[in-house]
């Protein structure tokens, strides 16, 4: 056995294994019979070794394959049944000595076995030292423990020689039952022509064309077919090389145990369905997260954190009477009233209404539809569930992304020196109004001369001009900041927010789904 043949029973034999411990349900009854005596047979055959091949010759009644088995043994073995049937058990011709481990596993009698070579042989033999042939009894036996006993050896036998006849070789039977369940299993079957001595040369060449035609229909387009007649023993010496051939080549087990797995993990995988390329990343996830940041309030909190910015910031930077005059208005967010204002804020968000819940729920079940459609009826049953289990959980699954968001304080230093300006120009616009005022006063109601010197009013006047100038520049400029910052800050948290419910989607909420799909694709894959 080569070592990659080796690697890739092993390979199979793990995914089938592991497709085995799946829940019930998720793959057929016969499935999971026909996978436990596959790996039972696999273990006993490699455990055997390779010494011996197994090569037996099926066929129906009338095809001459116990006299053919006859002609390549050389020997009188196998009983030729002038009336049918003729026996249940199967008849062993075996080259070289051992083979009674083999023999026994096999379950040919013990009367059954014959032991090919003697003195008279010479090396004639040699070249079939390791070959144990099977003659079994007709798979269309009109007695039942024959068709079960030849079914079951097809089953355990290293290579399989089917004897046809040109009377029944296109018997529908045959085809249907037998060799187009064993597409995979091309290089571990022979199809011989038998009694072409009954046919001329155009005949012969008609029935094995026919026949190839057949085969390529059955998925064994690549079957070899060769033509012998057990009377005339034309075809014999060909027979006799290609069991040369496939004993010295020691690997007919291995082949046939690999095309055994092939076939069942064929089977297995058109049983589980094609899976997602990546079940982690659902197509119309995006649907989802748009639902579940509606309902969750991202928007809302969003727009609270926006206009607690501009609040908190126009204290610190509007013009100070203004500024002065809202801090005696009620805080939306209730902080007058204590409390941490990261909570405030989310306690801001209005509960998830009706509507949103059935959003989020229409897009889930969209994106669970499309996802499980190829599965089938059992793996969508069970991704159904786990999708019903997420739903009922959705408001603490929101609440607990939104939660677990830090919400920053932004209080940018900038604050301080626009509110220092602010009172600076107003200060400036105070004492400059007022001293212009008072002088005013002064010289109307005093009777006072006012001092030649312009300063007394150019002083006071810069000042207030300065003072209401400044106050503008620094309330526009303050303005288009908060304007900035409070969107920068809104943005932010909504960026953070909807990072944490898409995580949460692709998380708590659809883990349970992904882990059912993810399964199904780890299996799937083990079975390629």
């Amino acid at each position: 056995m080569s070592q990659q043949t080796h690697d890739t029973i092993g390979r199979l034999a793990a995914g089938i294994r592991r497709a085995l411990d799946l829940e019930e349900g998720r793959l057929s009854a016969d499935t999971l019979s026909r996978a436990g005596e596959l790996l039972e047979k696999t273990d006993a055959r490699m455990d055997l070794g390779e010494d011996f091949t197994v090569v037996a010759f099926a066929g129906s009644t009338g095809s001459g394959k116990s006299s053919l088995f006859n002609a390549v043994a050389g020997l009188e073995i196998a009983r030729v049944g002038v009336r049918r049937p003729t026996t249940s058990l199967p008849t062993a011709c075996v080259w070289g000595e051992g083979g009674e481990e083999l023999l026994a596993w096999l379950g040919v009698p013990v009367d059954n076995r014959t032991w090919r070579e003697s003195a008279l042989d010479g090396d004639d033999e040699e070249s079939l030292h390791g070959l144990v042939l099977l003659d079994l009894p007709d798979h269309d036996s009109t007695a039942a423990e024959h068709r079960t006993e030849s079914d079951r050896l097809v089953g355990l036998v290293d290579v399989v020689f089917w004897v046809v006849d040109p009377q029944k070789y296109a018997d529908f039977s045959l085809h249907s039952h037998y060799l187009s369940q064993f597409a995979e299993h091309a290089t571990t079957m022979v199809v011989v022509l038998n009694q072409i001595d009954t046919l001329g040369p155009a005949e012969r060449e008609a029935c094995r064309d026919h026949l190839s035609q057949l085969l390529a229909q059955d998925g064994l387009d690549g079957v070899r077919v060769q033509l012998a007649s057990a009377v005339t023993r034309e075809g014999v010496p060909g027979l006799r090389e290609t069991l040369t051939d496939t004993v010295s080549a020691k690997n007919a087990a291995s082949e046939r145990l690999l095309a055994d797995m092939r076939s069942l993990a064929a089977q297995m995988r058109e049983e589980l369905g094609e899976p997602l390329t990546d079940p982690t990343r659902l197509p119309g996830a995006d649907r989802l997260v748009e639902a579940m940041v509606d309902a969750a309030g991202v928007t809302a909190v969003s727009q609270t954190v926006r206009d607690d910015y501009l609040r908190r910031s126009y204290r610190k930077t509007g013009y100070p009477p203004l500024a002065l005059a809202q801090r005696g208005q009620a805080d939306p967010l209730g902080a007058k009233h204590g409390g941490d204002r990261d909570d405030l804020v989310r306690a801001a968000v209005p509960e998830t209404t009706r509507t949103q819940s059935a959003r989020v729920n229409l897009a889930a079940h969209e994106l669970v539809a499309e996802a499980v459609r190829s599965l089938p009826l059992q793996w969508r049953h069970a991704v159904s569930h786990a999708e019903k289990q997420s739903t009922a959980e959705l408001t603490y699954t929101l609440d607990s992304a939104v939660t677990a968001v830090d919400i920053e304080r932004r209080s940018p230093g900038w604050w301080n020196v626009a509110g220092f300006f602010q009172i600076l120009f107003f200060v400036a616009t105070v004492v400059g109004g007022l001293w212009l005022v008072a002088q005013g006063l002064l010289a109307l109601f005093a009777g006072l001369v006012v001092d030649a010197s312009p300063w007394l009013w150019i002083v006071p006047g810069a000042l207030l001009v300065v003072g209401i100038v400044g106050s503008i520049i620094t309330s526009v400029t303050a303005a288009s900041a908060r304007a900035r910052g409070a969107q920068e800050a809104g943005d932010e948290v909504e960026a953070r927010l909807r990072e944490a419910v898409g995580q949460a989607a692709a998380g708590s909420y659809l883990e349970p789904i992904t882990a059912i799909l993810s399964e199904h694709k780890a299996v799937y894959d083990g079975l390629r």
